[in-house]
């Protein structure tokens, strides 16, 4: 999930960077050899000369003598309340059929260049990506907002990346859930992944398996669905919305899924 570039990002707004830190912020920044370590925990088969193995354990170490909040969260396995979105491609599978390599990169690169920074644009933080799917957690520690100002700001989100892609080749859909989640992170040496588990994720994987295109797809009857009677940003002016029966999902207790269209895209 968080990146250690984000780690230090996050390290800023609660602790003073001391020297070392500094340091080694700073190596990261201006090294592009060590951009794999910028870009992800899962570094533990880094093929390091002693010196570059010396920076790494001195980056460790550094992060470890001040955990920041993001950090206590998944060492904790801390619960919090968030918003998720799913947001994908309909039939990618489909659309790239008999596309070579090269094609394929090239509409997965225009697809993330773009939606990626809608996503960090409202506060959205990726919890993980899967091909054309993306996962991402709107709440705490990344937002720190109350309900439901981080559920507005998953609902503009999902607004803004239907938008973006309408009328192009790439017909997105976005799953929407709210729910009790635990940030959780991977046991062991070998795979240092950060990710978040509950019953919320299973839920958004059945919703995301049945959602419409170009359209916000959510569970009737869920917490974002109750939720939305009071304080949604969508009204009938902006929306359109309908339903349909989740089919027998298994794992899921919903019977009926609704999904809504926008009456004016530009």
């Amino acid at each position: 999930m968080p990146n250690l570039n984000q780690i230090y990002e996050l390290k800023k707004q609660y602790f003073s960077l001391n020297r070392a830190d500094l340091k080694v912020k700073e190596y990261l920044d201006n090294t592009e050899a060590k951009d794999v370590i910028r870009k992800a925990f899962n570094s533990g088969n880094l093929n390091e000369s002693a010196s570059e193995s010396r920076m790494f354990s001195m980056l460790t170490e550094s992060l470890n003598v001040q955990k920041p909040e993001i950090v206590e969260y998944f060492d904790n396995s801390k619960e919090e309340d968030v918003a998720l979105l799913f947001i994908d491609i309909n039939s990618f599978s489909k659309t790239i059929q008999g596309y070579s390599n090269a094609r394929i990169k090239t509409y997965l690169d225009d697809y993330y260049q773009k939606v990626i920074p809608i996503i960090y644009e409202h506060g959205g933080e990726i919890e993980k990506l899967m091909g054309d799917g993306i996962i991402c957690v709107f709440g705490r520690p990344f937002l720190d907002l109350e309900n439901p100002h981080y559920v507005y700001k998953a609902e503009k989100c999902a607004e803004a990346v239907i938008k973006e892609f309408y009328g192009s080749d790439k017909h997105v859909k976005v799953a929407i859930h709210k729910g009790l989640i635990n940030y959780y992170k991977v046991p062991g040496e070998h795979y240092g992944e950060y990710t978040i588990i509950g019953q919320p994720i299973t839920d958004l994987y059945r919703l995301e398996s049945v959602s419409k295109p170009n359209a916000i797809n959510f569970y009737t009857g869920s917490t974002y669905d109750r939720l939305g009677w009071l304080y949604s940003i969508f009204d009938d002016k902006i929306v359109t919305c309908r339903g349909f029966e989740a089919n027998n999902l298994q794992g899921i207790d919903f019977n009926e899924i609704k999904y809504m269209t926008f009456k004016n895209i530009t």
